[in-house]
């Protein structure tokens, strides 16, 4: 059976990797709570007003999530976490094959 296109949840992920500054949030944050100002410094070229706005969509997607107690901290959700996984899956793979084109 010939694919013409990948199942709603791949075109999703597929999605959220084509986001560029999805993807760097994304790799970013962790479980623990990271401050707003921290992601600031950490993903770079980013306008403030554009940061906001890709938290929200992130938010949106339940990739990650505000504090009750402080709309200034940041965290990932189980599924940010998983897709987090997935970025640093992606970046070894990259590595171990930049690594192995290098090595011919």
């Amino acid at each position: 059976m010939a694919l013409t296109q990948l199942n709603l949840g791949s075109e999703l992920g597929v999605e959220v990797l084509h986001q560029r500054w999805y993807a760097l949030i994304l790799y970013q944050l962790d479980p623990e709570p990271t401050d707003f100002m921290e992601l600031r410094r950490t993903v770079r070229g980013i306008s403030t007003f554009n940061l906001l706005l890709q938290l929200k969509q992130l938010a949106d997607l339940g990739l990650i999530e505000t504090l009750a107690n402080d709309d200034y901290s940041y965290q990932l959700t189980d599924s940010g976490y998983m897709f987090h996984n997935i970025l640093l899956s992606l970046e070894h793979w990259g590595n171990a094959t930049l690594t192995h084109e290098l090595s011919r």
